[in-house]
């Protein structure tokens, strides 16, 4: 994560394509997705699908993106691929939101899974609120959120 993160400075945080967007999520959340998948091993055998767990991250990852996107550009830093608009970063989310969906089916420890369930609920939900135009859920939504998690299996 350390060497990625080095390359990215270096590279003055431009994302210009889709795939300089993957290898940035990658090294800032994809990675710790398969942490995780190696820590659910370790502590009690759960076995998880590594690329879903890199999913999982960028899913997360591109939500904080888009959340954050109009303040990023105030500090002149865009995620954003050359070409992309919000339409096609939402697709981006969503594909990522849709792997991390799966990658949590495989997660039956409920420790572990409401540690997941939670910032997937809660990026779903700012997504839904981003695509409304709100820049984000209000505190009542969120505990909502989290409780709504809590509760589902």
């Amino acid at each position: 994560m350390g060497r990625g993160m080095a390359k990215w400075a270096g590279k003055d945080w431009i994302v210009k394509t889709r795939e300089d967007l993957d290898d940035y999520t990658y090294y800032v959340a994809g990675l710790v997705g398969v942490m995780l998948t190696d820590i659910w091993r370790w502590y009690d055998g759960t076995e998880t699908d590594r690329d879903l767990a890199i999913g999982f991250g960028r899913g997360l990852q591109s939500v904080n993106i888009l959340r954050n996107y109009k303040e990023d550009a105030e500090r002149d830093v865009d995620f954003f691929p050359n070409d992309w608009k919000l339409p096609q970063m939402f697709s981006y989310a969503e594909e990522n939101l849709a792997l991390a969906d799966e990658y949590i089916k495989d997660i039956k420890t409920k420790t572990i899974l409401n540690f997941c369930k939670i910032p997937l609920a809660l990026a779903h939900s700012t997504l839904d609120a981003l695509k409304e135009g709100r820049e984000k859920m209000s505190r009542t939504e969120v505990v909502a959120v989290v409780n709504k998690a809590m509760r589902s299996k």
